[in-house]
């Protein structure tokens, strides 16, 4: 049994740390800390096969194995809770390396100087001093980074870590002790199971079973960047424990069943091994109802918010709405008790940024309104990070990391403890964030795997409540192209009557007022035909005339026209064109239309005079993807927040005589190619409209661009 704990932990500590190491191959704590488990398995492994007959000789390398275990714990530990970035501590460095020289030394002296002397050598005296300093070394260590630790959660769970390690180190020392006042005589007759319990000492394995549970520990800081607290142990232990009862309770049962093993062995062993295999057949759901009673009974904290996610898995499918699946979200964290205060953020066109949709829980001040993107997004769109954590954030952050440390002062401003993002491929739709109490030990990495699940649940709704708009957009589109030909024929007609009455009516010799109505008649009614004809561009499908062509001659062209219909006065011109930007497949028509359009809102922008300048250039956007962009800008007063919000809204308008289907088309027109119309309002400052079209692939030849209409009619919008 003794040799069968030394191989069980040592297996355990190889599945820890080759698991941890296989997440991230290049993490120097991980690479650290997958060296200490296999040096622990090693010490346990070479010990477990020295218990047998005639392989005494592996306990020297137990020794080296045994010896070299604390200086690697520290080299561990250095690298874990120090800066990960920067080298090694000296300390921790040249402890392993006198390690390295000591050890063996003191091995060799005892396999060959005091070889055959009774009892414990002086060697062995020596080596074990040795270990044990350093062990001391590794617990002062542990504490300087207790002190040094700002977070209480963080030096609680610390305290653990140290209350374990220190016991672990007492105990081995004891049964050191104990195994040096038995003398084994080698030339004794002893069975395997005798032979074991006299090498071990009068002590059991108490040791190593505690310095299992130090790397449990140790691994779940290396993976999760937070220490393992009592009441998730507790739970973790009494679902093992209870698991294991019940396959010994199976086995003992399909034991007892088949009363005749010594007449007939392999009679019982294939019995247990049956019963085995019936166990693991229901291990699954047992094992989720075992978890299920050991959280209820001993972490209530982390079984509440477990059942709120429970929850949550079949509720959020049913949101329809943005709307809605916040206040699911945020109703069933925070009424967990486990999240006191809860908030969600998605992204908002109108905006151009990540707005606050919705927050349950009591803070002060009232946290962000609203959030651009970079740098808070970068941790999960370039470094592929699942969460945002608190702990691991101010540990970053001591080590001198400019990028946590801003994100932690953003968390701070949402009163967050945890992030975790929306995505759609690497584009992110938004975040939820939680925060925890001050009495709370920090979400567990089962609770945040658990969240993030649920996140990416989040992500899929949003994602459908977005088609599902597309979709309803397009049906309603549809239904009003179909309308819009009928209403169009039924009110031209009538226009065109009513304007020849008119003109007719004109030609008669009447009075100045008359004949000025007649104007305001003929006027007003050119005005609805525009109006008609652009309701029937906005509403009817449209197909596009795409050939490649170069955006910085199409900005050139509606400059050159802009300069020839005559400026505004006090208005000044900035062309800012990139160079060698690729040709692009778009319908130069309607492009032109698009920021001839925007260019007028501009220049109506400005009154009083100002600059407009139209700028080029290529860039990554959000997504990650190459794109080509025109933007127009002015030094205007900038837009008003409701009209932020109306923007694209069909027949809003903030001026006398527009329509308000300008921005409404241009926005169309640019979809239609692909891309995406963005606003960045700058108020007191003016506006910039953006028009982002995806970049093509690289070409071996260009086209000649197709020839410019320089008849297209300009669209009225919505001034800007």
């Amino acid at each position: 049994m003794t040799a069968f704990v030394y191989f069980l932990v040592a297996t355990i500590a190889i599945g820890l740390s080759t698991r941890a190491w296989m997440g991230e191959r290049t993490d120097p704590a991980k690479i650290a800390f997958l060296g200490l488990g296999w040096v622990l398995a090693t010490t346990w492994i070479l010990f477990s096969l020295s218990l047998f007959p005639n392989l005494g000789i592996l306990r020297l390398g137990y020794m080296i194995a045994g010896g070299l275990s604390p200086a690697m714990a520290l080299f561990a530990v250095d690298r874990l809770f120090g800066d990960r970035a920067a080298p090694p501590s000296p300390l921790a460095s040249r402890l392993l390396l006198l390690s390295v020289g000591v050890v063996p030394a003191c091995v060799g002296l005892h396999a060959f100087v005091f070889r055959g002397t009774p009892g414990t050598s002086p060697a062995q005296i020596a080596l074990t001093l040795y270990t044990f300093g350093v062990a001391v070394v590794l617990l002062i260590r542990l504490w300087q980074v207790h002190d040094a630790t700002p977070l209480r959660v963080e030096q609680l769970r610390l305290r653990y870590l140290i209350g374990v390690t220190a016991g672990a180190i007492a105990l081995a020392l004891s049964e050191q002790i104990g195994r040096a006042l038995m003398t084994l005589d080698a030339s004794a007759d002893l069975s395997y199971i005798a032979r074991a319990v006299a090498l071990q000492g009068p002590l059991p394995p108490l040791s190593v079973v505690l310095t299992g549970v130090a790397l449990y520990f140790l691994y779940h800081s290396v993976v999760n960047y937070r220490l393992l607290d009592l009441y998730e142990l507790f739970s973790y232990a009494t679902a093992l424990v209870v698991s294991a009862l019940v396959l010994v309770l199976i086995n003992g049962i399909a034991v007892l069943w088949v009363d005749t093993f010594n007449d007939y062995p392999l009679h019982t062993a294939f019995q247990t091994f049956v019963a085995s295999i019936l166990f693991l057949i229901a291990y699954d759901p047992l094992k989720h109802q075992i978890d299920w009673w050991a959280n209820r009974l001993l972490n209530r904290r982390g079984h509440q918010l477990a059942e709120a996610i429970e929850a949550l898995r079949s509720e959020i499918p049913k949101a329809t709405t943005k709307e809605l699946l916040t206040q699911v979200l945020l109703r069933r964290l925070h009424g967990s008790g486990r999240v006191p205060v809860c908030t969600v953020y998605l992204w908002d066109e109108g905006r151009d940024a990540y707005a606050l949709a919705g927050i349950r829980g009591d803070v002060d001040p009232e946290p962000l309104v609203a959030l651009a993107g970079p740098p808070f997004i970068d941790g999960f769109t370039d470094e592929g990070r699942p969460w945002y954590v608190r702990a691991e954030l101010e540990r970053r952050r001591q080590h001198q990391d400019g990028a946590a440390a801003e994100i932690l002062q953003l968390m701070n401003a949402m009163h967050a403890d945890l992030t975790i993002p929306f995505r759609s491929g690497d584009l992110v739709l938004g975040w939820m964030q939680l925060r925890d109490e001050d009495w709370s030990d920090g979400f567990s990495g089962d609770e945040m795997q658990r969240l993030a699940e649920v996140a990416g649940l989040a992500s899929v709704a949003l994602s459908n409540i977005q088609e599902f708009r597309r979709l309803e957009e397009a049906h309603r589109l549809a239904a009003l192209g179909a309308m819009a030909a009928g209403l169009a024929h039924e009110i031209r007609n009538p226009l065109a009557g009513i304007k020849g009455a008119a003109q007719y009516l004109q030609a008669e010799e009447l009075e100045s007022d008359a004949q000025d109505m007649l104007g305001v008649v003929i006027t007003e009614v050119d005005r609805l035909n525009v109006v008609v004809s652009q309701f029937l561009e906005y509403a009817r499908p449209f197909e596009l005339d795409r050939a490649p062509d170069h955006l910085n001659a199409i900005a050139t062209h509606i400059l050159q026209v802009l300069r020839a219909q005559g400026l505004p006065p006090n208005i000044e011109i900035v062309e800012d064109l990139a160079p060698e930007l690729p040709p692009i497949a778009v319908d130069r028509g309607r492009l032109a239309q698009v920021l001839l359009n925007l260019c007028q809102n501009a220049l109506q922008a400005m009154p009083d005079g100002g600059t407009l300048t139209v700028r080029t250039q290529g860039r990554s956007s959000r997504q990650g993807k190459r794109t080509l962009e025109i933007a127009v800008s002015d030094s205007g007063k900038g837009i008003s927040y409701d009209a932020m919000t109306k923007l694209f809204v069909p027949f809003f308008t903030t001026k006398e005589s527009g329509t308000g289907l300008g921005l409404a088309i241009s926005q169309r027109i640019v979809q239609a190619h692909g891309g995406e119309l963005e606003v960045l309002n700058r108020p007191g400052k003016g506006a910039t409209f953006t028009v982002i079209l995806p970049s093509p692939e690289p070409q071996r030849r260009e086209e000649s661009p197709k020839p410019l209409d320089e008849e297209s009619e300009p669209l009225e919008a919505a001034s800007s």
